[in-house]
């Protein structure tokens, strides 16, 4: 027996509207989007779990680890694989966080969707299908995420639509797809480190955008409250000349990164020479995030900071990402 724990965390895949007059809300869980799936193999079980029932702007990671320790017992308990359901606001953001726990090789799948279970075209049921289909795949490990009939990695994937059916993309590092019903791997991802020392402290980071002519002082504010610091830059990593003298302070206290506020493309490391530039930030013992986006950047130097780990992993594990 292929068992498949499925839980449910709440978003727009269990969301319905219950007056024609008013929008859609958290009303569905495991149990009930499994029981609009098509017939699957008798050897397959589905394990169902409401965990929780929220959209996903209310996701904390105290909400996540207690998703990984349920997923774990799952693991532990026979699952064979693991399917999570959520809404598409953090989703990229959850399943990141899990993937720098998730030491298991059992798949680890999210999912979600972009119109609510009873809108015309709605896609929940279809993605969940598409999340089965993987979790049976024989090469599947690791977390997954599946949206659209299209397999991401945690580390490439972003939201660029509020609203489109189409909105994840990971920029042409997509795993693979599922067409006529069949799991189709481009590649299989590298296996990425994991802390299982993580724990829920207090110590948090602080992400800031640059922004034209914006205010230093907030990063002034920020390093007496928070013990990391992601900056999403200018272009390729940069900041302004009245910000740089806090910088350059702040470096000497608690990790500070760079990452570009572009949407593709790395952090640059060494284009740029003026004040406030690259070059210039890395001799102040700023680090360039280079590919991780300030969301993702964030949320590692969260994991490590709570790991009792610091800013030379946050390298290893950045410099890991372009190896060959």
């Amino acid at each position: 027996m292929f068992q498949i724990s499925i839980g449910s965390i709440g978003g727009t895949i269990s969301m319905t509207k219950n007056h024609s007059n008013e929008g859609i809300t958290p009303t569905l869980g495991a149990n009930d989007l499994i029981q609009a799936l098509p017939k699957l193999p008798d050897s397959t079980k589905i394990k169902p779990s409401l965990l929780f029932s929220i959209a996903s702007a209310n996701i904390s990671f105290s909400h996540l680890f207690k998703v990984y320790q349920w997923a774990k017992d799952e693991a532990r308990n026979g699952a064979s694989a693991i399917i999570i359901t959520q809404g598409t606001d953090t989703l990229e953001e959850s399943a990141f966080f899990l993937s720098l726990l998730w030491e298991l090789e059992v798949p680890l799948i999210f999912t979600g969707a972009m119109k609510g279970a009873n809108s015309i075209g709605s896609d929940g049921i279809s993605n969940l299908y598409c999340s089965i289909l993987i979790a049976l795949h024989s090469q599947s490990k690791g977390v997954m995420v599946i949206m659209n009939h299209t397999i991401h990695h945690p580390l490439w994937l972003q939201k660029t639509h509020s609203l489109s059916l189409e909105t994840f993309s990971s920029f042409g590092k997509e795993i693979g797809v599922i067409l006529e019903d069949s799991v189709e791997f481009f590649y299989l991802p590298k296996v990425m480190p994991t802390y299982s020392n993580f724990t829920l402290s207090n110590k948090k980071v602080f992400a800031y955008e640059h922004k034209l002519d914006d205010e230093e002082s907030i990063l002034q504010w920020a390093i007496q409250n928070y013990d990391g610091i992601v900056i999403e830059g200018y272009g390729a990593g940069h900041t302004h000349l009245k910000s740089l003298p806090i910088i350059k302070e702040i470096a000497k206290q608690i990790p500070v990164i760079m990452c570009a506020r572009t949407q593709q493309g790395p952090s640059a490391i060494k284009t740029y020479g003026y004040d406030g530039g690259e070059i210039d930030l890395q001799n102040k013992k700023v680090v360039m995030s280079r590919w991780l986006q300030a969301k993702k950047a964030r949320i590692l130097l969260y994991v490590l900071l709570n790991s009792n780990l610091g800013i030379e992993d946050f390298i290893s594990y950045r410099d890991l990402i372009t190896q060959r």
